[in-house]
C-alpha cells in the first residue's frame, strides 16, 4: 500500500461513516427460546427483553425516518452468543443495545433478595480493553477512501505492523468513550417516572466486548422484586422502559450527528504547515469575552479526567461541560486556519476529532460565526 493511500488511511479510520449512511441501531432482546433467562411467577426475562425491544425500534423507526434498527431477534427463539455477534456486527451499525432483565439471589441463604431493584447499565471494563483491541483486529476493519474518492472498508494484515496495531488501540479507547456517553444518556433518560438508576458499571460481557461498534448492556430492573416483575411486565411499564432506552439513543445521536458538522473551508493559498507534535495553542484567558474561538473536540467523558490521563496522549487538552458530558478540546484560537492546520497530526491521535466554534464559553453553529 502505497504512502498516499495509507495516509488517507489514518486520517479516515473513523467510528463515523463516510458518506451518507443511515444511524443504524442494533437491539439485542437478552436470551429467547429455550433459553428464557431469569424467571419468576411464570415471568419471562426472554419475553420482556423482546417486547421492550420491539418498542424501542417502533419509536425510532417510526419518529426518525434516518435511522434504521436491526434487530439480533425478532421472535422468541434461541441464539448463541456468536450468532448475537454475528447479527451486530453484519448490519453495520452505529450502536449496541442489549436489553436484559436482573435478578439478585442470595446463595447462602438460599433466598431471592426482593429489595433490589432499579436500572443499571454496563460497558466493557477498563481492563478488558485488550481483548476489545483483539476482537477489533481480528472481525473489525478500517474505513479509507481511494484515490477516485470511492471509499473502502477492508481488514489489514496487523501481525507485523505497529502502525496498525496503534490504529486498532485508538479505536477502541473512541469506542470505550462512545458506550460510556450511550450509557450515561440511557441511564439518566431511564431515570423518569421515579425509577432507581443503580448507575453505570463495568463488566466484561459477551455482547460488550464481542461488538466493534459501541455498545451497551442495559437491566431494565429486577424479576426478583415483585413491584418491579409487575411493572416490567405490564405493558405499561414496558413502554416508559422502551421509551427511556429510545431518548438515551436519540440523545447520543444528536451529538452524533453535531460531530459530522463540516469543516469550513481553507480560504487560505498557503499549505498547511504540519509540525512533528502538535502545540497547544490556547487562547490566554484574557481573550475578549465575544470573540470566536476554533478547537479540535477529540473526546467526551462523563466524568472529569486528569490532566495526564493516557487518553489524551499527551496533548494538553481542555473541556467544556455540556448536559452533564465533559467534552474535551485541544488548540483553540481565533484563526481557523491555524486550528486546521492540526488537522493531520490531530486526525492520527483522535480519527473522529472535529472542528468547533465557542463564544462566551458557549459551543455555537458554524452559521452564526461572522
Amino acid at each position: 500500500m502505497n504512502k498516499y493511500i495509507f495516509s488517507i488511511l489514518i486520517i479516515f479510520c473513523s467510528l463515523t461513516n463516510i458518506g451518507a449512511k443511515p444511524f443504524t441501531v442494533v437491539l439485542d432482546p437478552g436470551h429467547g427460546g429455550s433459553d428464557v433467562g431469569a424467571t419468576r411467577a411464570g415471568i419471562y426475562e426472554s419475553h420482556i427483553t423482546l417486547d421492550i425491544a420491539l418498542l424501542v425500534g417502533d419509536l425510532l423507526e417510526t419518529n426518525h425516518k434516518d435511522i434504521k434498527v436491526a434487530y439480533t431477534r425478532k421472535t422468541d427463539k434461541k441464539l448463541l452468543g456468536s450468532e448475537r455477534m454475528d447479527i451486530a456486527n453484519k448490519a453495520d451499525g452505529d450502536i449496541f443495545v442489549s436489553i436484559h432483565v436482573n435478578s439478585a439471589y442470595n446463595e447462602v441463604k438460599k433466598q431471592d433478595v426482593t429489595t433490589a431493584h432499579g436500572v443499571e447499565v454496563y460497558i466493557q471494563t477498563v481492563e478488558n480493553s485488550e481483548r476489545k483491541t483483539n476482537t477489533l483486529k481480528t472481525k473489525g476493519s478500517i474505513k479509507a477512501v481511494n484515490e477516485d474518492g470511492t471509499e473502502i472498508s477492508r481488514r489489514y494484515d496487523y501481525s507485523n505492523n505497529p502502525t496498525f496495531n496503534a490504529i486498532y488501540e485508538i479505536k477502541q479507547a473512541q469506542i470505550f468513550n462512545l458506550s460510556t456517553n450511550l450509557a450515561k444518556y440511557i441511564g439518566n433518560e431511564m431515570g423518569a417516572k421515579e425509577r432507581n438508576i443503580r448507575g453505570i458499571k463495568q463488566k466484561s460481557f459477551y455482547v460488550t466486548w464481542q461488538t466493534t461498534i459501541p455498545s451497551v448492556l442495559v437491566e431494565v430492573g429486577y424479576i426478583t422484586n415483585e413491584k418491579e416483575r409487575k411493572f416490567m411486565s405490564s405493558k405499561e411499564g414496558k413502554v416508559i422502559l422502551a421509551t427511556g432506552i429510545y431518548n438515551g439513543i436519540i440523545q447520543y445521536k444528536n451529538d452524533f450527528d453535531q460531530s459530522k458538522e463540516p469543516i469550513l473551508a481553507n480560504d487560505s493559498n498557503k499549505k498547511p504547515q504540519a509540525t512533528n507534535t502538535p502545540k497547544d495553542n490556547t487562547i490566554d484567558k484574557g481573550t475578549k469575552s465575544d470573540q470566536v474561538l476554533f478547537m479540535w473536540q477529540i473526546m467526551t467523558s462523563t466524568t472529569p479526567l486528569k490532566d495526564n490521563d493516557y487518553r489524551f496522549k499527551k496533548l494538553k487538552c481542555s473541556y467544556y461541560k455540556e448536559n452533564n458530558i465533559y467534552k474535551y478540546t485541544y488548540g483553540s484560537n481565533t484563526d481557523y486556519n491555524e486550528v486546521l492546520k492540526l488537522q493531520k497530526e490531530v486526525k492520527k491521535l483522535f480519527a473522529d476529532a472535529f472542528i468547533i466554534a465557542m463564544k462566551n464559553g458557549k459551543r455555537i453553529n458554524f452559521n452564526d460565526v461572522k
